[in-house]
């Protein structure tokens, strides 16, 4: 009993770190704020859901969101395994409760499950909740029976903690064993593939909350909570143990980098520091895998649903393409948090001028990387005709959306984002001009030349309101003093 109170303790420590932490970036109200908005977004489709359900089977739109719950928990786990990693990184003036073991008598695993506890719980409050709340703030003029709303928050957060658990399961092993890594994700890639091949059941009841939001049968919902317990405690086991902060020594090739992006000017010297930091962290994986990785995922879905369920889907590269703008926040995101960056008050540089390096950085990492993967992709669904057209809306999109973003926030995207009036800003930037190009390739096969005219023409008005963005992030942001 002792100690299931010392761990409630733990829990309650770090959930009021998180609350202090976000607070005192962005405000307690704007902080507060963010679930509000999700609560908001979820009422204004639960009014809607008449006029969506005409033309969306229920089926499909429980499938939409469960997909949305398990993709969010994915996420969510992968930032839980590596947090000591970034609080350490952009945090490092400021000592962390999960840096506690190399002060204290706590083992890291026991401080790391109560941080695990913490994500649960954090994150179901500040996401999951007011997303079923908003519908369920709806029921007296849709209809919706009470019991089929809180069986949908029963359903969704099952799905949240599949995906949370099952990310952190395979982070841990990866951080153990690569050739582990590589065994479990085969042997998941063969399960998925024998039951596509026999067509044995639907492949979505793979996720036991989906075929308990099917079937009602309580036999899922068992198998869901014992898939998140058997992940969590296996993660939780073998989970590396690192009380304390690390270092590590490495020659000085600074100037070396510079040199070799000499191309330029003089920004080199700047964005040899971040491709050094990008190396070093070793993170250049994990940002090219939340940049393209979701689009993987969304493009195995749609061949599933084309290919498997026959269902007939009219997709192209242009597409793909169109939902790069997406994900590329990510790239910018991630780059922010590699380095703590008061120490760069003391030098004569500017905030403008790190975020132009960082900008530059990332247009050559995602240019080479969305220039591989739509070709690869291309290639693989026979759609070589639309690769020209997809590389230019995924160059202008990734430049728009990514200066958008620099421009809203500065180098503080990770908190800014969490402001209600930064997030409507972006919103109102970004959503609308992606969402119209993704109807619009949708339309490419009734009238090509006509689209394509017409997508070019957005193109081109994205990159002009790129290029006044980027010139005007001086006037924005170079009174801006740099923080920890």
């Amino acid at each position: 009993m002792m100690g299931l109170s010392r761990h409630l303790r733990l829990v309650r420590i770090f959930m009021s770190e998180e609350r202090r932490l976000n607070a005192s970036m962005i405000g307690g109200v704007q902080f507060l704020m963010f679930p509000v908005v999700i609560l908001f977004m979820s009422l204004v489709l639960g009014l809607a859901s008449e006029q969506l359900l005409r033309n969306l089977p229920l089926d499909q739109a429980y499938l939409m969101l469960h997909a949305v719950m398990v993709i969010y928990g994915l996420g969510v786990g992968g930032l839980a395994t590596f947090g000591d990693h970034i609080a350490e990184r952009r945090f490092g003036s400021i000592s962390m409760v999960l840096q506690t073991p190399s002060t204290q008598p706590i083992s890291y695993r026991e401080l790391f499950t109560a941080f695990y506890v913490k994500e649960i719980i954090y994150y179901f409050l500040y996401s999951v909740l007011p997303l079923i709340g908003g519908i369920a703030l709806t029921i007296p003029l849709t209809g919706f029976q009470v019991t089929s709303v809180l069986f949908l928050l029963l359903t969704a957060t099952l799905s949240f903690l599949f995906g949370l658990s099952l990310s952190f399961f395979l982070s841990a092993v990866y951080v153990r064993s690569r050739a582990g890594l590589a065994a479990v994700v085969g042997a998941i890639g063969l399960i998925i593939l024998a039951v596509s091949i026999t067509g044995a059941f639907d492949l979505a009841n793979l996720i036991p909350s989906i075929a308990l939001q099917r079937t009602h049968d309580l036999v899922h919902l068992f198998t869901s909570l014992l898939l998140f317990l058997l992940f969590s405690a296996v993660a939780l086991m073998t989970v590396k143990v690192t009380p304390g902060k690390r270092s590590e020594r490495y020659e000085a090739n600074m100037l070396n980098a510079a040199e070799r992006l000499s191309f330029v000017g003089a920004d080199a010297r700047l964005m040899g520091k971040d491709w050094i930091d990008l190396v070093r962290s070793r993170t250049l994986v994990p940002v090219v895998g939340a940049y393209v990785g979701p689009l993987a995922v969304l493009a195995a879905l749609f061949w599933f649903l084309g290919s498997v369920l026959t269902v007939r889907l009219d997709l192209n590269m242009v597409f793909y393409a169109s939902m790069i703008g997406f994900f590329s926040v990510s790239i910018y995101s991630w780059l922010n948090l590699l380095d703590n960056n008061a120490f760069m008050q003391v030098l004569p540089i500017t905030v403008t001028q790190v975020m132009r390096s960082k900008l530059l950085l990332l247009s050559m990492v995602a240019l080479l990387t969305s220039t591989a993967f739509l070709t690869v992709l291309s290639l693989l669904l026979g759609q070589l005709s639309t690769l020209p057209l997809g590389l230019a809306v995924a160059y202008v999109t990734t430049a728009y959306t990514v200066t958008a973003t620099a421009y809203l926030t500065g180098l503080r995207t990770n908190s800014y984002l969490f402001d209600p009036r930064v997030l409507g800003k972006f919103s109102g930037l970004n959503i609308p001009p992606l969402c119209l190009l993704v109807i619009l390739s949708l339309s490419y096969s009734s009238d090509s030349y006509l689209v394509s005219g017409l997508i070019l023409a957005i193109c081109g008005l994205m990159a002009l309101a790129a290029l006044v963005m980027y010139r005007r992030i001086g006037k924005r942001w170079d009174r801006a003093a740099f923080e920890s």
